[in-house]
């Protein structure tokens, strides 16, 4: 009898002792990839940050034309959104349309 009682507690504890190394590998492993999207968060807030603080900087025309008018003593003149294209095709297209004398 206390052989049998021996071997049902060194089962029950190998048992135990395999599942928590199981669930031990697991956590670590979701662990990495917390920490890995931590990173990336972090990376995207900063861009984020960046980009608002370009979108804010670049929106403001007022602060440009007294960063412009700060640094150099040339005039500039504002330019008409009918001179502002997207993308190069449409400025190729619009300039088609011009005739040239």
């Amino acid at each position: 009898m206390p052989n049998s009682k021996l071997i049902v507690s060194i089962s029950v504890f190998s048992f135990l002792l395999f599942c928590t190394s199981i669930i031990k590998n697991k956590t670590r492993v979701i662990e990495k990839k917390i920490i890995y999207y931590e990173k990336v968060v972090s990376n995207l807030e900063k861009e984020l940050f960046e980009s608002q603080l370009d979108y804010h900087y670049l929106t403001s025309p007022k602060l440009l034309d007294e960063k412009i008018s700060f640094l150099t003593s040339e005039q500039y003149q504002s330019m008409s959104f009918s001179k502002i294209y997207l993308d190069y095709n449409s400025f190729i297209q619009e300039q088609k349309k011009i005739s040239k004398k």
